[in-house]
């Protein structure tokens, strides 16, 4: 089929990335050729902005986040960013972080007000994952397929957003500490991780909220935390994308036990953007899955 630059575009925010075949040895040996795109978010250390894309220095960001005692702060993207992102596109289909947690999706609300008044005949959707982390790679390739067979863009954009919202997230924190300072876990679970060196297993609660399932001293012993909340959470197998900060051997190690326990299961691991590292900490995983 002839695509062409104005035609499809896929964006997502950096919290929470799109898993993209490099071509035709890529994920599933398919090879998509949509555009697609990434606006950052920025992370914010004393008088230094950390721009979440390519390139950026997460061991040094954490570190300096680290040394300083007001921590960091995040900026999600302002709608500018997403309009720069989308480009001409006349059809756009948008994915952000959970709009429980950031401001992201309300800035690509705004994005595609401001587009749709400029220009009425484009086709813009915005979906709030309810998620964050890297989204499995069936989410292009349901959209690539949909534009092969001729579907129209509502179909096209409601296959998405139902894999997009359907997609289960489970995160392994190597730090609570920035996540309670921007108010996302309760303080006292702050005070008791510092205090007794707390690990945790969370998942994405149905509103896209962070739920702690298992809290544990140290991290010996996350990985068969991690398989018995896979159990819990009815996982039979399946596509799953492990991102990690800073830690690949741990989330190898994690998809070996996860193929070995259910052996229909396509694991692919990949470094956590600059956002996902700054809340997650040193260590922590952010797994994803569909079945």
């Amino acid at each position: 089929m002839k695509r062409n630059d104005h035609g499809w575009k896929l964006v997502s925010d950096s919290g929470c990335s799109l898993l993209v075949p490099d071509g035709p040895d890529g994920l599933a040996g398919i090879d998509i050729d949509i555009d697609h795109a990434e606006v950052p978010f920025v992370i914010s250390v004393d008088n230094t902005d950390y721009i979440d894309e390519p390139g950026i220095d997460i061991e040094k960001m954490l570190e300096h986040i680290a040394n300083c005692r007001s921590g960091g702060r995040t900026s999600c993207p302002s709608p500018h960013a997403w309009l720069e992102a989308w480009g001409d596109a006349e059809n756009v289909i948008a994915f952000t972080l959970s709009a429980a947690l950031s401001g992201s999706y309300n800035s690509a609300i705004a994005a595609r007000h401001m587009a749709l008044e400029k220009n009425p005949g484009r086709n813009i959707a915005v979906i709030n994952t309810c998620g964050a982390g890297t989204m499995p790679g069936c989410l292009m390739q349901a959209v690539s397929d949909g534009v092969d067979d001729g579907d129209s863009f509502d179909v096209i954009a409601k296959t998405a957003e139902n894999i997009a919202r359907n997609t289960n997230v489970m995160f392994a924190l190597g730090s609570l500490d920035n996540l309670i300072k921007a108010g996302r876990l309760n303080k006292f679970v702050g005070y008791a991780a510092h205090r007794f060196n707390i690990s945790a297993i969370g998942v994405a609660s149905p509103g896209g909220r962070i739920e702690l399932r298992h809290k544990f001293r140290g991290m010996k012993k996350i990985y068969g935390k991690l398989i018995d909340t896979l159990r819990e959470t009815g996982f039979a197998g399946g596509e799953l994308v492990i991102s990690h900060c800073m830690n690949e051997d741990g989330a190898e190690k994690l998809g070996h036990l996860i193929k070995a326990e259910w052996l229909d299961t396509d694991v692919s691991v990949v470094p956590a953007s600059g956002l996902c590292s700054y809340y997650m900490g040193k260590g922590g995983m952010i797994i994803t899955y569909r079945e």
